[in-house]
């Protein structure tokens, strides 16, 4: 009876076994460092939007949880498609994170083919952040008072009305072209280079409406340089005292809501993760901070778990998918 003897024998055994064991102690040494240096929060829009206030914020008080620094970078263009491509593209290793939204899921690979990124695919899923309606504003000049007076008119001039948007496919003409959808109206969009271009537009009277985030236009209302018809939500909110939900201005059913996650590249440490979600869950239950984020609009709203996150952005691909497709046949 022969007995396989290994030619190594017992000290090249253990020799291979301690270099198979060293990425996996090293990648543990590099989990229970981090953070040791700076981190970098991507927003992938200009400074003063929705976002870059929510990223601020966030920097600020998981910053001092983590006690690091969190340097907020802005990465505008493209439809966030600039910023998105630069994060997927970024070293896993837990300090570069991303301020993304919806269209990170379906939206960008119907509407720009060229995006190398995969949204699912090259990207961590931490934890969702916030939600918000947009609100349907008009000039103070303006005939319109809701959105009963805004499908009476498109119906009576169809494709005459105007809309101000952040491009195609931003948030702004998603929300128009899931209004048009409901309401069985064309509406014109009219491109701009941001959301806050887009509201100087309604104030000057070159578009008729926009569908725009609170942040852009709260302060306009309330001090009385535009007016709001409407919400794009089905039920009234609390963020935003005497302005009618979608039922209430005259469309029941309509029910559009925007929201922000935290990313970081695909293939980050489990561990990292999965304190980043506890950090930054814990600064979105912070009364400071749902303060704060109720200025912007916004409903601080994390996820139970980073895998009830993952479950979410899974779910919500395909719908998003075909909002796009909508919006980019709006085009055409």
């Amino acid at each position: 009876m022969s007995v396989f003897k290994p030619s190594f024998g017992f000290r090249g055994l253990a020799k291979i076994l301690l270099l198979t064991a060293i990425p996996m102690v090293s990648g543990l040494a590099a989990a229970a460092s981090w953070p040791d240096r700076p981190i970098t929060l991507v927003i992938p829009f200009a400074p003063g939007g929705s976002a870059d206030g929510l990223g601020r914020i966030l920097a600020e008080k998981m910053g001092q949880r983590l006690n690091q620094t969190i340097v907020v970078e802005n990465r505008p263009g493209a439809a966030t498609t600039i910023a998105s491509s630069y994060v997927a593209r970024a070293k896993p290793d837990g300090y570069t994170l991303y301020i993304g939204m919806m269209n990170l899921h379906g939206m960008d690979k119907v509407l720009y083919p060229g995006v190398t990124y995969d949204g699912i695919k090259s990207f961590t899923h931490i934890n969702k952040l916030v939600s918000f309606p947009l609100v349907v504003v008009a000039a103070n000049g303006s005939p319109l008072k809701n959105f009963t007076d805004l499908i009476a008119q498109a119906k009576k001039e169809p494709g005459r009305l105007t809309h101000g948007s952040a491009g195609v496919g931003s948030s702004n003409h998603l929300a128009a072209v899931e209004f048009m959808r409901a309401a069985g109206v064309k509406l014109l969009n009219v491109p701009y280079k941001g959301g806050n271009p887009a509201a100087m537009a309604i104030i000057a009277g070159d578009v008729d409406v926009s569908f725009a985030t609170p942040a852009t236009v709260m302060p306009l209302i309330t001090s009385g340089r535009i007016k709001a018809l409407g919400l794009t939500s089905a039920a009234p909110s609390t963020l935003f005292p005497g302005i009618p939900s979608s039922g209430q201005a005259g469309l029941p059913g309509y029910d559009f809501f925007v929201w922000h996650g935290l990313y970081g590249p695909a293939g980050m440490d489990p561990k990292i993760v999965e304190q980043l979600y506890e950090v930054s869950t814990a600064v979105l239950k912070d009364s400071e901070v749902k303060e704060k984020l109720s200025t912007l609009g916004m409903e601080a709203q994390p996820s139970t778990s980073v895998d009830a996150f993952n479950q979410f952005v899974n779910s919500v691909a395909k719908d998003t998918a075909g909002l796009a497709a909508a919006a980019k046949a709006d085009q055409q």
